[in-house]
Formats: structure tokens, sequence, C-alpha cells
């Protein structure tokens, strides 16, 4: 009987926050409010990579190590990402549905969010992600993404420090924030949830850039968007994908 109380409980707020969003937006057009999704997304794609490569230069040349100058560069952009998609959501949303899926609640609640599910996400997500490569590889090649980011387990312990809090930490905050904060409800006011989710999906997926990292994106956005609107919560999305990063980072990049 609790157990069919808490799920339902996690029903009940997603129904409550699918109700709510349909009537926030910056326009009743459709194709308005696509423009406008579109113009956040290269705004947001923008900064990222024309930030992050300025702040990698200036901080290259002041001295520092590659992989530290771009550890740094990516947090300092992501930080000021945040306030940014906030901005994004108070123009085209609602700030209070995000203070609502960020909500933590009872000890219970936060170890269904930031723990169970994202330990059970993250398994699937691996074993998709093992078929994904083997049928990559059977029909493609050898994937070559770029995994050089300038810093390996051979780096010093303050240049690893920085890789893990900006790749693991804070980017999957602002990435979710935007991505299945924003973007995931700024379509389902528009579309049904399947559609919102696929969209959202593969644009999160586009903006990876590499071919296969693409694919394997895509289906993480897949996933994370599903938990977010069974949920109602953002918060097992972004442990998902700390959890992701951090494996990423260990068994791949370093």
């Amino acid at each position: 009987m609790e157990d069919e109380s808490y799920n339902g409980s996690f029903q009940g707020v997603a129904t409550d926050l699918s109700i709510k969003q349909k009537s926030v937006g910056a326009s009743d057009k459709t194709w308005v409010s696509w423009l406008i999704i579109m113009t956040f997304l290269i705004v947001w794609w923008l900064l990222t990579i024309v930030g992050t490569l300025a702040l990698w230069f200036a901080f290259y040349w002041a001295g520092l190590s590659d992989g530290l100058a771009f550890s740094i560069s990516s947090l300092l952009v992501e930080i000021i990402l945040i306030p940014l998609v906030l901005l994004f959501i108070y123009v085209d949303g609602s700030l209070e549905r995000i203070k609502e899926m960020l909500r933590f609640g009872s000890v219970k609640r936060v170890a269904a969010l930031l723990l169970a599910i994202p330990i059970v996400v993250t398994i699937i997500d691996f074993i998709l992600n093992l078929i994904y490569a083997v049928v990559w590889i059977e029909i493609l090649g050898e994937p070559s993404p770029n995994t050089d980011l300038g810093t390996d387990w051979g780096s010093n312990s303050i240049d690893i420090a920085f890789l893990f809090l900006s790749v693991a930490i804070v980017t999957p905050i602002a990435e979710e924030l935007f991505f299945r904060g924003y973007l995931l409800d700024a379509i389902n006011r528009k579309h049904g949830d399947w559609t919102s989710i696929i969209w959202s999906s593969i644009l999160f997926g586009l903006v990876h850039v590499d071919p296969f990292v693409i694919g394997s994106a895509f289906m993480g956005g897949i996933i994370y968007g599903w938990i977010r609107m069974r949920t109602g919560s953002l918060l097992p999305s972004i442990a998902c994908h700390m959890m992701w990063n951090m494996l990423a980072l260990v068994v791949t990049y370093l």
C-alpha cells in the first residue's frame, strides 16, 4: 500500500506539471514557439563552443596546461549558461515549474530520485551503448571520437579534479536544465509527450557533433526525457547524467 501511494505521488506530480505546462509559453503559435526554441538552442550552443574556445586560448596563453585550461573554461561557461537557461525559461516557460522539478522532498523520495533510479538507468544506458557500439563497428567500423581532453590519469590531481568538476558535475546540471528543463517542456506545449521526448533527444544528440557520440547522446536523451516526464522531476535526469559522464571519464577520456 505504501509503495502504491509513493508511485502514485510521482504520477500525480507529473500529471499536475503536465497540465500546468500547457498554459505557459511566449507564444500560442506553434511556428513562433519553434522559432524561439531554435533561437535559444543556437545561442546556447554558440556560447558553449565560442565561449569555451575563447577562454581556453586565454588560459592556455596565460600559462595553464592544455587540460586545465579546457576544464576551467568549460566550467566557467557552464556556470554562465545556468542563469542564461533560467532567463530562457523566464521568457518562454515557467520558473515555478523548474522550482517544483528541483524539489527534494522526503528522504525516501531523494533516495529514489538521486540514487535508485539513476543506478538502474545508468546500467541500462551502459548496456544499450555496448549494443550500439557493436552494431556501429559491424556496419561502419571502429568509431573515432575525440577523447583527448588534455588531462589523463598521469596529470596532477588539480587537473583531474577540475575535469571531474566541469564534466561530471556542472555540465550535467546545465545541460539537463536546458534540454529536459526548458526544451522538453517547450516542445511538449505544442506536441505530445513522445514527440517532445524524441525531438529534444535529437537536438541533444546533434549538439554533441561527433557522429558516434550523437547516437549515444540521443539514446541517453530518450531515457532521461522519459524519466523526467514519468517522475515530474529534473533530479533523476541530472543524477543519471552525472553518473554517465563520470563513467565516460573513467572508462574513455582518462
